[in-house]
C-alpha cells in the first residue's frame, strides 16, 4: 500500500531519504544531505507544501519536488525531480506521484507545468508523455575550462551602449525568456550580475546574466551563464549575442571553469552555436517538456 504525503508533513530526514532512495543508481550521483536538501529548496524556489513523498510500510520510497512562479500573468510550475526506489520502478509509483502532483498543481490554478528529463531516460519520458507533457526543446549543459578568446570586437565599435544591471531588471524586458527552463531564470541567479545592451536610441536589444563563484580563498573559480539573448527578430541578433558573450567571458582574466546550464538548443540556437564555436562541450543532454493545465 502506497501512502503519499506532502513534504511539509514529513521530517527532514524522511525527505532526504526519499530523495537518496529515489535517485539511487541515477544517471549521475544525486545524493544529498539535509543541508543540501534544504538549500536546494530555498535556492531553486521549490515548495515543501507542493512537493510530495511516497511511503510504503512507513518507509519513504519516492519523491517529487515542485515549485510555482508567475510570468506574464501565468502560473508556471516546475518539477524539480521525480525519483522512485530502484526496486519499485516500473510498478506504477511514478505514475501515482505524477497524478498527485498534477492534482496539486490544478488546485493551485497552475497554467503550465514544466519539467526536464535526461534524454536517455526513455521510461520517464514515456510516463510524462502519457501524463500529457510534450517535448518542446532539447537542452544541453555546456562547460569549458580555461580562458576564452578575447580578440572579439567590443560594443563600442558598433555604437552600442552597455549597462550593468541586476538579474531581476532583465525580467522587465519585453523579450526576457521567462518560459525557459527553471534553473536558467533570473530567480536562480542569486548573487548574480547582468548586462543589458542598448542601441543608439537607448532601447534594449540584448541581455545576459551570470554569476561568479568564489572558493574559500575568495578566488574566482567559476562563471555560470544563465541566459544570453537578443531582442526577438533583431537583424543583428548574431552580432548582439556574440558581443554579450564576449563581455561576460572576457571581463575576468583568470583561467576558470565556465558553465551554461540547460540551454535550449533550438529556441536559443544563436547562443548555442556561438558557445560551441568558442569551444564549449556538452556534459549532459535533457529534454524540456511542458503540459498545458
Amino acid at each position: 500500500m502506497i501512502e503519499i504525503k506532502r513534504l511539509v508533513d514529513c521530517t527532514l530526514q524522511e525527505g532526504v531519504d526519499a530523495w537518496n532512495i529515489g535517485f539511487k543508481g541515477y544517471y549521475f550521483d544525486a545524493t544529498t544531505t539535509p543541508e543540501t536538501f534544504i538549500n536546494r529548496l530555498v535556492h531553486e524556489g521549490l515548495s515543501p507544501c507542493l512537493s510530495i513523498v511516497a511511503f510504503q510500510d512507513n518507509q519513504p520510497v519516492g519523491i517529487v519536488k515542485n515549485g510555482v512562479r508567475e510570468f506574464k500573468g501565468k502560473r508556471i510550475a516546475w518539477n524539480g525531480g521525480t525519483g522512485v526506489a530502484k526496486a519499485l520502478r516500473g510498478k506504477g509509483i511514478g505514475k501515482l506521484l505524477m497524478e498527485e502532483t498534477l492534482s496539486i498543481l490544478k488546485n493551485e490554478k497552475v497554467d503550465i507545468a514544466t519539467l526536464e528529463a535526461i534524454s536517455d531516460n526513455h521510461q520517464a519520458i514515456q510516463l510524462y508523455k502519457k501524463m500529457g507533457y510534450e517535448i518542446i526543446d532539447d537542452l544541453e549543459y555546456l562547460s569549458l575550462d580555461g580562458q576564452i578568446e578575447k580578440n572579439a570586437p567590443t560594443h563600442t565599435e558598433h555604437k552600442y551602449k552597455l549597462e550593468n544591471a541586476a538579474p531581476q531588471e532583465v525580467a522587465e524586458l519585453s523579450f526576457y525568456k521567462g518560459m525557459y527552463p527553471w534553473q536558467t531564470q533570473w530567480q536562480n541567479a542569486k548573487g548574480g550580475e547582468a548586462i543589458i545592451l542598448k542601441n543608439s536610441s537607448d532601447a534594449a536589444i540584448g541581455y545576459a546574466y551570470f554569476r561568479r563563484v568564489f572558493n574559500e580563498e575568495n578566488k574566482h573559480v567559476t562563471t555560470v551563464l544563465y541566459q544570453c539573448e537578443a531582442e526577438d527578430k533583431n537583424e543583428s541578433a548574431d552580432k548582439i549575442i556574440k558581443l554579450l558573450l564576449h563581455v561576460v567571458f572576457s571581463r575576468y582574466s583568470n583561467n576558470i571553469h565556465y558553465v551554461v546550464p540547460n540551454l535550449p538548443i533550438r529556441k536559443s540556437s544563436i547562443t548555442y552555436e556561438s558557445l560551441k564555436e568558442a569551444g564549449f562541450k556538452r556534459k549532459t543532454s535533457q529534454v524540456y517538456m511542458i503540459k498545458q493545465m
